[in-house]
């Protein structure tokens, strides 16, 4: 193996490949569980629901959306049941995607300063830019699978052997 082939991207090896997963994977699960733990465990989870009830999303949906991103964000991250979890993030980003273009951009939400930038750019800014990133990722990891580097790996190569 020499340098250029690591350098210039023609050199492929599963470890690599599997630390860059691992690191999408981590960084990923952990943005999920940040966004998961308020819709499940802090007071203002009623004032959420109520806001997201009045454009249309069932108080169940969102119950069920704060469960996936809390327990789905710790499966991403412990690399366990890794795709099943990408294939429903990237699912669960589709669908606010389309609610942030089609409806939320709309609302009048304070934004402080940026205010007019935000209905300049109809909800980009503050908007759907962390889920459109996070819809790729998702995808990308229920493509590439979880990696050496997970539960998933584990107790498949134990199986298999």
């Amino acid at each position: 193996m020499a340098w250029q082939d690591i350098v210039f991207g023609t050199y492929n090896n599963e470890i690599f490949l599997s630390i860059a997963i691992f690191v999408v994977r981590i960084f990923v699960g952990v943005l999920f569980v940040i966004h998961g733990f308020p819709k499940l465990f802090l007071p203002a989870k009623n004032e959420m629901k109520n806001i997201f009830k009045k454009i249309g999303v069932h108080p169940v949906l969102f119950d069920l959306v704060g469960l996936l991103e809390f327990i789905g964000g710790f499966a991403l991250i412990f690399g366990f049941l890794t795709r099943i979890a990408a294939i429903l993030f990237t699912l669960e980003m589709i669908g606010t995607t389309l609610l942030y273009v089609t409806i939320l951009w709309k609302l009048p939400i304070p934004r402080g300063y940026a205010e007019p930038m935000f209905k300049a750019t109809k909800g980009y800014m503050f908007g759907w830019e962390l889920d459109t990133i996070l819809l790729a990722s998702c995808f990308a990891i229920a493509l590439i699978g979880p990696g050496i580097l997970s539960i998933d790996y584990l107790i498949w190569s134990t199986i298999l052997s």
